[in-house]
């Protein structure tokens, strides 16, 4: 939504919202599945909006995929098969494919429109990466592709929508086992899970239907400028490998992940320990449980 003045705003979470000011909208459509609108906004640049939340911008996308992506590479000893789950933008493909370990990258996205207006008019995000010969692109239903598919990968990673409405398949325990069941040995799966302050039911509900599944889930953080709160939360989950610890491997060219960020990544705040243990709604309940 844009108000007179050129700002633009996200839908309101918990009463709170995100705006930015916007310099023009060169592109929107409606497809089959949802809003999509391409906009320039002053600080971050172009940037991709789905049903009014920003997915991607120009100049802070690589926090984001290169800590969804690299995260779950390097702490894989061979990540030579990976499966991404939606990022239609290509960003995580991107960053996969930086890796000279992956042999053949997947990517099953849901809506093809988003494919093509980000190729069309984000094109810096995904780079080559459609073009790349180890890429897949199959246009489907990522619970669907899960559930039929008799592939297995070494690395799933879930760039979804945010853990509510249409996204919200992707975040249940039958869509976790299916992902478990194609995944290799050693293998990882990682997700996106939203704000960890903003979004807590989804966040605290993700990592527990997780741990209905894999031996080890591991919750991570990173700052995201463009997402609403900033400080965005993901889940890696395996039964053989710690998705904390980096493991010896080629690191490409990065702007944020290090392996000394890798690990950091996974230092859980106390609080945000007290609120995954004690199922809260509300993140900042979490603090209150521990101060007395």
């Amino acid at each position: 939504m844009t108000d007179s003045a050129g700002w633009f705003g996200e839908p309101p979470i918990r009463g709170f919202q995100q705006r930015f000011r916007l310099r023009g909208r060169p592109y929107a459509t409606s497809s089959a599945y949802q809003r999509i609108e391409v906009v320039d906004t002053e600080l971050l640049g172009r940037a991709l909006i789905l049903d009014g939340a920003v997915q991607t911008t120009e100049r802070d996308e690589f926090i984001y995929h290169e800590m969804l992506a690299f995260v779950p590479l390097m702490a894989h000893p061979n990540p030579a098969r990976v499966l991404i789950i939606g990022g239609g933008d290509g960003g995580t493909l991107r960053r996969a494919l930086s890796d000279r370990r992956v042999r053949s990258a997947t990517l099953v996205e849901i809506d093809p429109q988003v494919v093509e207006v980000c190729r069309r008019y984000l094109p810096e995000i995904a780079g080559g990466a459609f073009d790349d010969p180890r890429t897949r692109l199959v246009l489907a239903d990522g619970v669907r592709f899960i559930a039929e598919t008799t592939e297995t990968y070494d690395v799933i990673i879930v760039d979804s929508t945010d853990p509510v409405g249409p996204a919200a398949g992707l975040f249940t325990a039958e869509f976790f086992r299916g992902a478990r069941s194609r995944l290799s040995s050693p293998g990882i799966f990682v997700t996106q899970s939203g704000s960890p302050i903003l979004m807590t039911p989804e966040f605290v509900g993700a990592y527990r239907n997780l741990g209905q599944v894999f031996r080890l889930v591991r919750p991570y953080f990173a700052p995201v400028p463009a997402y609403p709160g900033v400080w965005w939360s993901f889940l890696a989950a395996s039964d053989d490998l710690d998705p904390a610890v980096p493991l010896t491997g080629p690191v490409p060219t990065t702007g944020y992940y290090t392996p000394e960020a890798h690990r950091a990544a996974f230092s859980l705040p106390p609080f945000l320990k007290a609120v995954l243990s004690g199922g809260y709604a509300d993140a900042l309940a979490g603090y209150a449980a521990i101060s007395g």
